[in-house]
């Protein structure tokens, strides 16, 4: 082989390790941006559970009120009534 032919090897080969290197980079800032994705997609789906929980808390403790309230009434009646 004369010098110019192993000349065209090596920049073909150069050329090739170049782009196998540029997809790989292509790659893995594809599997990023996915990641990113699904970590938007997961951290509005935990807000939504967040308010959820507190809305279901605020309900729970206002039931809880009323309840003790009516507790507080039924208990004055019997009182008035024993007296």
């Amino acid at each position: 082989m004369n010098r110019e032919n192993i000349q065209t090897i090596v920049q073909s080969a150069q050329l090739l390790v170049l782009i196998i290197g540029i997809a790989t980079a292509m790659l893995a800032i594809g599997r990023r941006d996915q990641q990113i994705d699904q970590n938007v997609q997961d951290i509005g789906e935990l807000r939504n559970i967040s308010e959820d929980l507190l809305k279901t808390s605020i309900a729970s403790q206002m039931s809880d009120e009323f309840q003790n309230e009516q507790l507080r009434a039924l208990l004055r009646r019997i009182e008035k009534l024993e007296s």
